[in-house]
């Protein structure tokens, strides 16, 4: 695309459909280090010009529905990683204690357990604290068991 040229193809509705499309390909919004000149990142400057104009609220409601209905928290980069990383975390948590019968604990050798115990010990304090109660809930719902502290026996 040209420089100085307008980054969303047809306009916000068409760029928003493409951005869903990508959204829906890999998994991901399109960001930033995408090679230039390519799909992702010609994407991803129609992306940041479409949050732009929602904060300014100039954007075509159609498009920021279209967004809305198909990527929640697209209009908030943090928000929107913040939910996909919560999921993914969440599934592999649900993964590990299927497979262990257990909580993860920090004294493991395995960086996947470790990481997954600091994940459950700050999930621990957000319920103390009464922060993230959907969260929370869906962890006691799907995960029973997450929040107690596992019993380590270190091998020999």
């Amino acid at each position: 695309m040209p420089a100085g040229s307008n980054p969303l193809p047809s306009g916000p509705v068409a760029a928003a459909k493409l951005i869903v499309a990508y959204d829906r390909a890999h998994g991901v919004l399109p960001t930033v280090a995408g090679v230039p000149g390519s799909e992702e990142a010609e994407l991803y400057r129609a992306l940041a010009r479409i949050r732009l104009l929602h904060r300014q609220g100039r954007l075509e409601p159609k498009a920021a529905e279209i967004l809305e209905k198909k990527i929640p928290g697209w209009a908030d980069g943090h928000a929107y990683n913040s939910e996909r990383l919560w999921r993914q975390r969440r599934d592999e948590l649900i993964r590990w204690m299927t497979k262990a019968k257990r909580p993860p604990h920090y004294a493991s050798g395995d960086e996947t357990e470790r990481a997954l115990a600091a994940w459950i010990s700050a999930y621990r304090k957000h319920a103390r604290h009464g922060r993230h109660p959907d969260r929370i809930q869906e962890l006691d719902t799907k995960v029973p068991g997450w929040s107690e502290s596992p019993e380590w026996t270190p091998s020999t």
